[in-house]
């Protein structure tokens, strides 16, 4: 009878326990390797060596003080960089901070043995206002209804001990052990609010341009170390990586010197191939299966790198402390042959121009070449900061129907300090003109102006100077009220179209900062813990590219039929 024979499985089996035979590789025809070799240019020697170890003498500084432009400078504290060039102060406007540092002041009370007629004391003196501002909404009617003749404003107990401090408050009547734990609780509270929240002056940030939308700070050293200065851009996450910085001014002084030897290592990515004969691959990767298209010149790069490249690069650890900045005054490789060979900084032999090479370099405008001689590491909070939700949010517009550009409050702080959408505050009122009413009796009626949300600000071209034609777009206002001649100037809700730069006279914006694709401001809180073990919380604001265009449906001049 015919038969079907099968395996289903393959077991191997040694004739003998030495296992020397398998792990000798040899080879059964040499002359093919040695060919193998000469056609990869194996056998053409080269005069160098492998490196040994690297010295490097470096010069570092570290700055002094911080500021703007033309301004006296501030000290630096070891904290995040964006905490203190961005931060911002809070208004203390919404209830719900009022509330929280009126019970923390209650709980710093109990704490230092006071009665709960000094509570009540405080209470009568620093109340919750009951009144509902217009506005507001259901959320905030309802906390006010909870918390008004309940609590202490927190807020409002600040402000009276910073005017007067180390003292109680005229309006409140204490005395004995009562105003004695009264006086250390203040002084407690007052320091906790000023060192989380600052004054509650509500100042815009020192850094910030707001005619250019944008921050722009400075850092500068010591005379003793040199005395640069850094200029200092956040991206549009706000963070100020090391490549947020130019070195506009002054050079690193001589008077930190540092010599390190250092050992070399190869330059190696994750699944890159082993350069040993027996070492085992990474199995998560599969280079041989990498098929790139001719025009694909970063995958051909890399494959050229890692396979015949890959043994020619090196890392040297060359360690910096953060804060500060360094030049290399020499970087010098000694090979296995006991030969030193200087390496120039890569880009500092080429001439200027399109060409030239450089990578993790710091721009300057201090002299002739268009590189820095030093590197700045900043103490920057960068993927280690927590950014919250956006409390506020303006996107600029251009219109080309209208003429003129509008900022959208798109998301407003409401009076409990959370997220509010604009459209909401916007239901309360609009900024035309209505219609009158028909006297002949016909079917139309003449509008001067159309409707526009009042959560849309206009913003209108001016010209700065005429001999130079810049241009400048500044905040407008739009007809309205019942009269002909009633002109409706309505006021942002939040802070970012409120600059203190411009109370008491126009709002300019350059208008270049309103591309066709429009800008995007918003404004929100972030959470870093440092290298000391601190937590910092400071708000900040950041920039974007906006939606484009669009149209507010303002137009004027129109008859309408019913």
């Amino acid at each position: 009878m015919p038969s079907i024979t099968f395996w289903n499985r393959l077991e191997p089996r040694p004739r003998s326990r030495d296992i020397n035979g398998s792990l000798a590789a040899r080879l059964r025809d040499p002359l093919w390797l040695l060919a193998r070799q000469w056609q990869f240019g194996e056998f053409d020697g080269e005069d160098a060596g492998s490196p040994a170890y690297v010295s490097v003498t470096s010069t570092s500084a570290r700055p002094a003080s911080w500021g703007v432009e033309d301004s006296a400078g501030r000290p630096l504290a070891n904290r995040p960089l964006e905490s203190i060039l961005t931060r911002e102060g809070s208004d203390g406007g919404d209830l719900s901070l009022s509330v929280e540092l009126g019970q923390t002041f209650v709980a710093l009370l109990e704490h230092f043995g006071a009665s709960a007629a000094a509570e009540r004391a405080f209470q009568d003196a620093f109340p919750v206002a009951a009144a509902v501002a217009p506005g507001d909404d259901a959320e905030a009617a309802s906390f006010l209804g909870l918390f008004a003749g309940r609590a202490v404003n927190g807020v409002a107990l600040f402000r009276a001990v910073s005017a007067s401090p180390g003292a109680l408050p005229a309006s409140v009547g204490l005395t004995g052990d009562d105003a004695a734990a009264a006086v250390r609780a203040l002084d407690q509270f007052a320091a906790s609010v000023r060192g989380l929240y600052g004054a509650l002056d509500a100042p815009d940030p020192v850094a910030w341009e707001p005619e250019r939308l944008r921050y722009r700070a400075e850092l500068r050293g010591d005379d003793a170390g040199g005395a640069p200065v850094l200029s200092a851009t956040p991206d549009r996450d706000g963070a100020l990586d090391w490549y947020a910085f130019d070195l506009t001014a002054g050079a690193v002084g001589t008077s930190s010197p540092r010599a390190d030897t250092l050992m070399p290592a190869h330059a190696r990515f994750r699944g890159m191939p082993n350069a040993r004969f027996w070492d085992f691959e990474d199995a998560g990767v599969d280079f041989g299966d990498v098929r790139p298209d001719r025009r694909d010149l970063s995958r051909l790069m890399l494959i050229e790198f890692m396979l015949l490249y890959a043994n020619d690069w090196f890392v040297v650890p060359f360690e910096q402390n953060v804060g500060t900045f360094v030049r290399i005054d020499a970087f010098v490789v000694h090979d296995v042959f006991g030969r030193a060979r200087p390496i120039p900084r890569a880009g500092s032999a080429d001439p200027p121009g399109a060409g030239r090479w450089a990578m993790f370099a710091t721009a300057t405008d201090a002299g002739a070449s268009p590189l820095a001689d030093v590197f700045f590491l900043p103490a920057a909070a960068a993927s280690a900061r927590q950014d919250g939700d956006v409390v506020e949010e303006v996107r600029f517009l251009r219109d080309e129907t209208a003429d003129m550009v509008w900022a959208v409050e798109h998301t407003i702080p409401s009076r409990l300090g959370a997220p509010r959408p604009g459209h909401e505050a916007a239901l309360g009122g609009r900024s035309d003109l209505p219609a009158p009413p028909r006297g002949d009796g016909s079917n139309l009626r003449y509008r001067i102006q159309t409707t526009v949300p009042r959560n849309w600000i206009p913003f209108v071209p001016v010209q700065l100077d005429a001999s130079s034609g810049q241009v400048a777009l500044e905040r407008a206002a739009l007809l309205g009220g019942t009269a002909a001649r009633t002109v409706n100037a309505p006021e942002p809700s939040g802070r970012l179209l409120r600059p203190a730069a411009a109370r008491g006279g126009p709002y300019r914006i350059r208008e270049e900062e309103v591309p066709r694709s429009g800008t995007r401001i918003t404004r929100g809180p972030s959470l870093c813990r440092w290298s000391d073990g601190a937590t910092y919380l400071w708000w900040s604001r950041r920039r974007g590219a906006g939606a484009g265009e669009g149209s507010s449906g303002l137009r004027f001049d129109v008859a309408e039929t019913e």
